[in-house]
């Protein structure tokens, strides 16, 4: 009978099981001490990104990017911005022979005759900057998924899920979270009203990865809630809530 009154858990349990999962994996290849001692977390605003004052679109993009890759920890990886032109697909990415993955000391070998890692994006971005901002830690997190021996969670075909959950791991779950789904009033071709998705991750399952970096992190709601979307902020508090009163031994 008490059974009835106990809270329904907020995602499946599969869903919650390969999140802690895929954190365990994130902290054992890419350093629990520099996750605890240096991560961030990332917020939309001047203190992070200070650059709104730059002339070109080229200048900003090119700063925000570079923030990005500081505070991912890869600002040695040899990335060069690669411009999409309408219609085009991203170019495929280098093969990574060897890494040490992340830190001002964190280097990579490419195989083959590629030099350095394409990070995609699309020019009319810069009048989004939250999603630009999330696209290149998804596309950051991709190659450093890439760049160890150990297997994604769940194999290669939960790739995509791992490399967002890494972005959020990185520090970048605000921008994720807030991008994942996007209202266009009016349309974004123009008529009607369109949703885009941005990331593998269901908007619940950035927010829930959200939760747990703050858990781990020892970062209280009042720091997060004012940078996230209105909308996110009772599952944040709840995903929290559940993280901490039945997940506490599995972190």
């Amino acid at each position: 009978m008490l059974g009835l009154f106990r809270s329904k858990p907020l995602l499946d349990e599969g869903s919650t099981e390969w999140l802690f999962n895929a954190y365990a994996w994130a902290l054992r290849n890419f350093g629990s001490e520099a996750f605890h001692q240096d991560t961030i977390l990332v917020t939309p605003t001047d203190r992070h990104f200070p650059d709104k004052s730059l002339d070109t679109a080229e200048e900003r993009i090119s700063a925000a990017f570079g923030r990005v890759s500081a505070y991912a920890g890869m600002q040695g990886w040899p990335c060069e911005l690669a411009a999409l032109a309408p219609g085009t697909n991203p170019v495929p990415p280098p093969a990574i022979s060897s890494a040490t993955p992340r830190g001002p000391q964190g280097t990579v070998s490419i195989e083959g005759e590629k030099q350095s890692i394409p990070i995609a994006f699309d020019p009319a971005m810069i009048g989004k900057p939250h999603v630009l901002i999330a696209a290149f830690a998804q596309q950051l997190a991709y190659h450093l998924g890439r760049a160890i021996e150990e297997g994604a969670p769940g194999g290669e075909e939960l790739r995509g899920p791992a490399s967002d959950l890494l972005a959020v791991f990185m520090g970048f779950g605000l921008f994720l979270a807030n991008s994942a789904l996007t209202v266009c009033r009016g349309g974004c071709s123009g008529c009607g009203t369109s949703v885009q998705t941005l990331g593998y991750l269901t908007e619940d399952e950035f927010v829930y990865a959200l939760a747990i970096f703050c858990v781990l992190k020892n970062i209280e709601n009042a720091e997060v809630e004012p940078h996230l979307k209105k909308t996110l902020r009772p599952f944040f508090r709840m995903a929290v809530k559940e993280i901490n009163k039945t997940r506490a031994d599995d972190i």
